[in-house]
């Protein structure tokens, strides 16, 4: 029988999911844009650091009447190998389920997106769609979590939903064996359908969070997270 897409089964209409892809894409062009930068900026010091060393072997050779053939050839290798060194170091960073504990609120939505972005290739193909939603409503929660108290009870609930569930539902579908991902389990869903249906869960639950912070419901947030606790979390 042919798997219902998440996004279909919760009424999330196809022009929703194309708008979503083309916000991703959006976002994967400034990221990608972002990732240049960095990498022109490690071979901009690489080579300065070049020259430098060569411009202090000239200058030391002027005042010095000369240097040996040893001395000449070990300063063009010296310069040589750290500008390798400094074109590919430091890698650019990225982010990792543990960062997003540190993450302050202002940077947790664009964290759990990044990170969410470096997984998508380790998530099945039926679970693109929810993935595309959950981050354009990152992106709708990201301004609401900058103007938020950082250790007030909504950001609390924030912070476990992003830093707690999303990447231990997405960790444990990864651990996994590739082979048993598809397979029925006990209650007759593969992981790989539990997968989307979390996710989709996820997903639903911050644009309602969002909702909630624009009405200023505080407590409507803890209720939320208790619902996905018994929902998902505890049933996993």
């Amino acid at each position: 029988m042919a798997q219902v897409p998440a996004s279909q089964s919760r009424g999330v209409s196809q022009e929703i999911i194309r708008a979503a892809r083309r916000q991703r894409a959006a976002r994967l062009y400034n990221a990608r844009k972002e990732r240049w930068r960095f990498r022109l900026r490690r071979i901009r010091r690489a080579f300065l650091a070049l020259s430098g060393i060569w411009i202090a072997t000239l200058v030391a050779a002027l005042a010095l009447g000369g240097l040996s053939f040893g001395v000449s050839m070990s300063a063009i290798l010296l310069g040589i190998a750290l500008f390798v060194v400094l074109s590919i170091y430091p890698a650019a960073p990225r982010t990792h389920a543990d960062d997003l504990n540190s993450a302050s609120l202002p940077e947790l939505a664009g964290s759990a997106e990044l990170w969410l972005e470096g997984k998508r290739r380790a998530l099945p193909n039926a679970a693109i769609d929810a993935i595309d939603m959950i981050g354009v409503r990152l992106e709708q929660i990201a301004p609401q979590l900058a103007a938020m108290e950082e250790n007030g009870p909504a950001a609390r609930e924030v912070r476990k939903l992003l830093s707690e569930h999303l990447p231990g539902l997405v960790d444990s579908y990864t651990r996994i064996p590739a082979a048993l991902r598809s397979k029925p389990g006990v209650g007759g869903t593969s992981p790989s359908e539990q997968l989307v249906d979390g996710l989709a869960v996820i997903s639903d639950e911050i644009e309602a969070m969002s909702l909630d912070l624009s009405k200023g419901d505080i407590d409507a947030l803890a209720t939320r997270n208790r619902f996905l606790e018994t929902k998902y979390v505890d049933r996993d």
